[in-house]
Protein backbone atom coordinates (compact mmCIF):
# COMPACT_ATOMS: atom_id res chain seq x y z
CA UNK A 1 0.00 0.00 0.00
CA UNK A 2 1.66 3.38 -0.93
CA UNK A 3 1.21 6.28 1.41
CA UNK A 4 0.18 8.42 -1.96
CA UNK A 5 -2.93 6.73 -2.01
CA UNK A 6 -4.17 7.30 1.17
CA UNK A 7 -3.20 11.47 0.76
CA UNK A 8 -5.54 10.95 -2.45
CA UNK A 9 -8.11 9.44 -0.98
CA UNK A 10 -8.62 12.09 1.21
CA UNK A 11 -8.00 14.93 -0.95
CA UNK A 12 -10.85 13.60 -3.00
CA UNK A 13 -12.78 13.16 0.13
CA UNK A 14 -12.19 17.36 0.57
CA UNK A 15 -13.09 17.86 -3.04
CA UNK A 16 -15.25 15.75 -3.78
CA UNK A 17 -13.73 15.44 -7.71
CA UNK A 18 -11.34 13.72 -9.23
CA UNK A 19 -10.43 17.04 -11.45
CA UNK A 20 -10.39 19.47 -8.24
CA UNK A 21 -8.18 16.47 -6.47
CA UNK A 22 -5.97 16.07 -9.21
CA UNK A 23 -5.26 19.43 -9.88
CA UNK A 24 -4.67 19.20 -6.15
CA UNK A 25 -2.47 16.23 -5.98
CA UNK A 26 -0.73 17.83 -9.12
CA UNK A 27 -1.42 14.47 -10.91
CA UNK A 28 -3.68 14.39 -14.09
CA UNK A 29 -7.52 13.18 -13.33
CA UNK A 30 -6.55 9.38 -14.85
CA UNK A 31 -3.77 8.73 -12.72
CA UNK A 32 -5.55 9.93 -9.65
CA UNK A 33 -8.19 7.39 -10.62
CA UNK A 34 -5.67 4.69 -11.02
CA UNK A 35 -4.34 5.04 -7.76
CA UNK A 36 -8.09 5.42 -6.37
CA UNK A 37 -8.85 2.00 -7.95
CA UNK A 38 -5.15 0.10 -6.64
CA UNK A 39 -6.15 2.14 -2.85
CA UNK A 40 -10.15 0.08 -3.19
CA UNK A 41 -8.28 -3.25 -4.08
CA UNK A 42 -5.82 -3.11 -1.32
CA UNK A 43 -8.88 -2.69 0.77
CA UNK A 44 -10.82 -5.39 -1.06
CA UNK A 45 -13.71 -3.13 -1.30
CA UNK A 46 -15.13 0.24 -3.10
CA UNK A 47 -14.51 3.54 -1.50
CA UNK A 48 -15.65 5.70 -3.59
CA UNK A 49 -19.45 6.03 -5.40
CA UNK A 50 -18.72 6.94 -8.60
CA UNK A 51 -22.53 7.39 -9.92
CA UNK A 52 -23.09 10.13 -8.14
CA UNK A 53 -22.10 13.53 -8.71
CA UNK A 54 -20.57 15.14 -6.55
CA UNK A 55 -19.06 12.23 -5.65
CA UNK A 56 -19.23 10.32 -2.57
CA UNK A 57 -18.06 7.82 -0.07
CA UNK A 58 -19.35 4.40 -0.03
CA UNK A 59 -19.82 3.03 3.85
CA UNK A 60 -16.98 1.14 3.09
CA UNK A 61 -15.48 4.56 2.34
CA UNK A 62 -16.76 6.36 5.18
CA UNK A 63 -15.40 3.84 7.59
CA UNK A 64 -11.70 4.01 6.24
CA UNK A 65 -11.56 8.06 5.77
CA UNK A 66 -11.21 8.23 9.80
CA UNK A 67 -8.49 5.19 9.62
CA UNK A 68 -6.37 7.20 6.93
CA UNK A 69 -6.62 10.47 8.42
CA UNK A 70 -5.00 8.85 11.70
CA UNK A 71 -2.22 7.22 9.48
CA UNK A 72 -0.80 10.01 7.79
CA UNK A 73 -0.88 11.73 10.90
CA UNK A 74 0.94 9.16 13.15
CA UNK A 75 3.46 8.67 10.43
CA UNK A 76 4.51 12.46 9.58
CA UNK A 77 4.37 12.44 13.91
CA UNK A 78 6.50 9.90 14.29
CA UNK A 79 9.13 11.01 11.09
CA UNK A 80 9.65 14.15 12.64
CA UNK A 81 9.82 12.78 16.12
CA UNK A 82 13.27 10.83 14.69
CA UNK A 83 14.27 13.77 12.46
CA UNK A 84 14.36 15.81 15.64
CA UNK A 85 15.90 12.94 18.35
CA UNK A 86 11.78 13.21 20.66
CA UNK A 87 11.84 10.27 22.51
CA UNK A 88 8.94 8.20 23.14
CA UNK A 89 5.38 9.70 24.29
CA UNK A 90 6.64 13.31 23.03
CA UNK A 91 4.26 15.13 20.86
CA UNK A 92 5.30 17.32 18.75
CA UNK A 93 2.48 19.29 17.10
CA UNK A 94 2.28 20.76 13.52
CA UNK A 95 0.89 23.85 12.50
CA UNK A 96 1.02 25.18 8.60
CA UNK A 97 0.68 29.00 8.36
CA UNK A 98 2.31 31.44 5.35
CA UNK A 99 5.41 32.85 5.87
CA UNK A 100 4.69 36.23 6.57
CA UNK A 101 2.32 34.75 9.89
CA UNK A 102 5.04 32.61 10.86
CA UNK A 103 7.57 35.02 11.16
CA UNK A 104 5.87 37.71 12.83
CA UNK A 105 2.02 36.69 14.68
CA UNK A 106 2.74 32.71 15.29
CA UNK A 107 5.91 33.25 16.24
CA UNK A 108 5.13 35.78 18.67
CA UNK A 109 2.35 33.89 19.59
CA UNK A 110 3.87 30.84 20.18
CA UNK A 111 6.74 32.47 22.06
CA UNK A 112 4.25 33.21 24.84
CA UNK A 113 3.15 29.51 25.09
CA UNK A 114 6.77 28.12 25.15
CA UNK A 115 7.52 30.39 28.64
CA UNK A 116 4.15 29.00 30.21
CA UNK A 117 5.05 25.34 29.00
CA UNK A 118 8.74 24.45 28.90
CA UNK A 119 7.38 21.09 27.23
CA UNK A 120 5.38 21.78 24.30
CA UNK A 121 7.11 21.06 20.92
CA UNK A 122 5.66 22.29 17.69
CA UNK A 123 6.73 22.42 14.42
CA UNK A 124 5.81 25.13 12.26
CA UNK A 125 5.31 24.40 7.82
CA UNK A 126 5.76 27.70 6.22
CA UNK A 127 4.76 27.90 2.87
CA UNK A 128 2.01 29.45 0.21
CA UNK A 129 -1.50 29.32 1.91
CA UNK A 130 -2.98 27.10 -0.80
CA UNK A 131 -0.05 24.46 0.29
CA UNK A 132 -0.48 25.56 3.80
CA UNK A 133 -4.87 24.43 3.12
CA UNK A 134 -3.50 21.41 1.45
CA UNK A 135 -1.15 20.48 4.78
CA UNK A 136 -3.97 20.57 6.83
CA UNK A 137 -6.99 18.70 4.77
CA UNK A 138 -4.54 16.22 4.15
CA UNK A 139 -3.63 15.60 7.59
CA UNK A 140 -0.12 16.29 7.65
CA UNK A 141 -0.52 19.62 9.85
CA UNK A 142 -3.00 19.81 12.67
CA UNK A 143 -3.55 23.01 12.78
CA UNK A 144 -3.31 26.05 10.13
CA UNK A 145 -2.95 29.49 10.91
CA UNK A 146 -4.13 31.91 7.73
CA UNK A 147 -5.57 35.28 6.63
CA UNK A 148 -8.78 35.08 6.02
CA UNK A 149 -10.76 38.60 4.10
CA UNK A 150 -14.28 38.64 3.42
CA UNK A 151 -13.94 38.80 -0.47
CA UNK A 152 -11.75 35.57 -0.88
CA UNK A 153 -13.30 32.26 -0.52
CA UNK A 154 -11.28 28.90 1.32
CA UNK A 155 -11.64 25.76 0.17
CA UNK A 156 -12.01 24.41 3.50
CA UNK A 157 -14.89 21.61 3.94
CA UNK A 158 -17.10 23.48 7.13
CA UNK A 159 -18.28 19.81 7.78
CA UNK A 160 -14.52 18.69 8.77
CA UNK A 161 -12.87 21.55 9.94
CA UNK A 162 -13.64 24.50 12.93
CA UNK A 163 -12.23 28.09 11.94
CA UNK A 164 -12.45 30.83 14.72
CA UNK A 165 -10.38 34.10 14.17
CA UNK A 166 -7.66 34.83 16.50
CA UNK A 167 -6.27 38.39 15.30
CA UNK A 168 -6.14 41.11 12.79
CA UNK A 169 -3.98 42.71 10.65
CA UNK A 170 -3.61 45.80 8.43
CA UNK A 171 -1.81 45.22 5.66
CA UNK A 172 -1.14 48.77 3.63
CA UNK A 173 0.57 50.69 0.80
CA UNK A 174 4.27 51.68 1.33
CA UNK A 175 7.38 52.62 0.19
CA UNK A 176 11.09 54.40 0.40
CA UNK A 177 10.46 57.34 1.68
CA UNK A 178 13.21 59.53 -0.56
CA UNK A 179 12.42 57.63 -3.42
CA UNK A 180 8.57 57.82 -3.17
CA UNK A 181 9.32 61.80 -2.96
CA UNK A 182 11.62 62.01 -5.49
CA UNK A 183 9.57 60.36 -8.38
CA UNK A 184 6.05 62.01 -6.78
CA UNK A 185 4.58 58.62 -5.87
CA UNK A 186 0.95 60.22 -4.22
CA UNK A 187 -2.09 58.23 -5.16
CA UNK A 188 -4.08 57.30 -6.92
CA UNK A 189 -1.00 58.08 -9.17
CA UNK A 190 -2.11 59.79 -12.82
CA UNK A 191 -2.67 57.80 -16.21
CA UNK A 192 0.54 59.35 -17.93
CA UNK A 193 2.38 58.57 -14.52
CA UNK A 194 1.08 55.01 -13.15
CA UNK A 195 2.91 54.07 -9.88
CA UNK A 196 4.99 50.43 -9.84
CA UNK A 197 3.47 47.93 -7.54
CA UNK A 198 5.52 45.25 -6.55
CA UNK A 199 3.26 42.22 -5.21
CA UNK A 200 2.27 38.18 -5.35
CA UNK A 201 1.09 36.06 -7.66
CA UNK A 202 -2.22 35.86 -7.95
CA UNK A 203 -2.31 32.42 -6.95
CA UNK A 204 -1.11 33.93 -3.91
CA UNK A 205 -3.79 35.05 -0.94
CA UNK A 206 -2.29 38.52 -0.84
CA UNK A 207 -1.80 38.44 -4.12
CA UNK A 208 -5.54 38.30 -4.46
CA UNK A 209 -6.30 40.62 -1.93
CA UNK A 210 -3.89 43.52 -3.63
CA UNK A 211 -5.77 42.74 -7.08
CA UNK A 212 -8.80 43.04 -4.91
CA UNK A 213 -7.53 46.67 -4.00
CA UNK A 214 -6.39 47.93 -6.50
CA UNK A 215 -9.41 46.52 -9.01
CA UNK A 216 -11.70 47.92 -6.07
CA UNK A 217 -11.19 51.35 -5.31
CA UNK A 218 -10.85 52.82 -2.07
CA UNK A 219 -13.27 52.73 0.89
CA UNK A 220 -15.11 56.20 -0.02
CA UNK A 221 -14.89 58.19 -2.90
CA UNK A 222 -14.76 57.08 -6.87
CA UNK A 223 -11.09 57.39 -7.51
CA UNK A 224 -8.88 54.57 -8.93
CA UNK A 225 -5.43 54.16 -8.59
CA UNK A 226 -3.23 54.54 -11.76
CA UNK A 227 -0.36 51.85 -11.15
CA UNK A 228 1.81 49.49 -13.40
CA UNK A 229 3.14 45.67 -11.81
CA UNK A 230 6.83 46.23 -11.59
CA UNK A 231 7.53 42.77 -9.56
CA UNK A 232 5.97 39.62 -8.68
CA UNK A 233 7.13 37.49 -5.78
CA UNK A 234 5.49 35.18 -3.86
CA UNK A 235 7.05 36.20 -0.42
CA UNK A 236 6.18 38.81 1.52
CA UNK A 237 9.52 39.35 3.28
CA UNK A 238 11.02 39.48 -0.85
CA UNK A 239 8.37 42.19 -1.70
CA UNK A 240 9.75 44.08 1.47
CA UNK A 241 13.26 43.69 0.48
CA UNK A 242 12.25 45.55 -3.02
CA UNK A 243 10.24 47.98 -1.05
CA UNK A 244 13.01 48.92 0.74
CA UNK A 245 15.31 48.85 -2.26
CA UNK A 246 13.42 51.93 -3.65
CA UNK A 247 11.68 50.12 -6.23
CA UNK A 248 7.76 50.39 -5.81
CA UNK A 249 5.07 50.57 -3.91
CA UNK A 250 3.61 47.42 -1.97
CA UNK A 251 1.11 46.13 0.24
CA UNK A 252 2.35 44.43 3.56
CA UNK A 253 1.58 43.74 6.69
CA UNK A 254 1.76 46.55 9.56
CA UNK A 255 3.28 44.03 11.40
CA UNK A 256 5.96 42.91 9.43
CA UNK A 257 7.09 47.09 8.33
CA UNK A 258 6.11 48.37 12.07
CA UNK A 259 9.65 48.90 12.62
CA UNK A 260 10.95 50.04 9.40
CA UNK A 261 7.57 52.82 9.33
CA UNK A 262 8.93 54.11 13.23
CA UNK A 263 12.48 54.61 11.92
CA UNK A 264 11.31 56.29 8.86
CA UNK A 265 12.60 53.57 6.24
CA UNK A 266 9.49 52.95 4.70
CA UNK A 267 6.17 55.78 4.56
CA UNK A 268 2.33 54.78 4.35
CA UNK A 269 1.43 56.15 0.91
CA UNK A 270 -2.16 56.74 1.99
CA UNK A 271 -4.60 57.59 4.62
CA UNK A 272 -6.39 54.80 5.62
CA UNK A 273 -7.75 54.56 2.04
CA UNK A 274 -6.43 52.50 0.53
CA UNK A 275 -5.24 50.13 4.12
CA UNK A 276 -7.64 47.00 4.42
CA UNK A 277 -8.72 44.69 7.53
CA UNK A 278 -7.15 41.27 7.37
CA UNK A 279 -7.97 38.62 9.82
CA UNK A 280 -6.33 35.71 11.46
CA UNK A 281 -8.01 32.53 11.40
CA UNK A 282 -7.10 29.07 13.55
CA UNK A 283 -8.40 26.03 11.81
CA UNK A 284 -8.22 22.79 12.63
CA UNK A 285 -10.62 19.48 12.46
CA UNK A 286 -13.76 19.51 13.99
CA UNK A 287 -12.83 16.45 16.17
CA UNK A 288 -9.75 17.24 18.13
CA UNK A 289 -7.22 14.43 17.48
CA UNK A 290 -7.26 14.10 21.58
CA UNK A 291 -7.22 16.66 24.68
CA UNK A 292 -3.73 18.18 24.32
CA UNK A 293 -4.81 18.75 20.30
CA UNK A 294 -8.06 20.57 22.20
CA UNK A 295 -5.73 22.38 24.82
CA UNK A 296 -3.37 23.55 21.91
CA UNK A 297 -6.47 24.88 20.00
CA UNK A 298 -7.98 26.80 23.44
CA UNK A 299 -4.18 28.06 24.04
CA UNK A 300 -3.84 29.47 20.46
CA UNK A 301 -6.88 31.32 21.38
CA UNK A 302 -5.71 33.07 23.79
CA UNK A 303 -2.38 32.23 25.31
CA UNK A 304 -2.72 33.62 28.99
CA UNK A 305 -6.53 32.77 29.52
CA UNK A 306 -5.60 29.15 30.46
CA UNK A 307 -4.41 27.91 33.66
CA UNK A 308 -4.13 24.62 32.33
CA UNK A 309 -0.50 23.83 29.80
CA UNK A 310 -0.48 21.75 26.64
CA UNK A 311 1.66 19.51 28.57
CA UNK A 312 -0.48 18.87 31.40
CA UNK A 313 -3.19 18.13 29.17
CA UNK A 314 -1.04 15.75 27.30
CA UNK A 315 -0.01 13.80 30.00
CA UNK A 316 -3.42 13.97 32.47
Amino acid sequence: MDLNWLQDFISLENTRSFTQAGHERHITQSALSRRIKALEEWVEAPLIERTKYPIQLTPAGEAFLPVARQLITQLHQTREGIRHGATQGDRIFRIAAPHSIASNFLAQRLALLYRDDPNLQARVFSDNAAMCFDLLSQGVCEFLVNYRYPQISTTLNPDRFVTIDIGSEKLMPVADPVVARQNGWRFPGRPEAKLPLLTYGTESFLGAVVSNIVGSGPKSGSARLWMRTRHIDSFAEAVKGMCLSGAGVAWLPESMVSSELNSGRLIRLDDGEWTHDLQISLSAPATPADAAAEALWRALQSPRASHETVSQAQYS
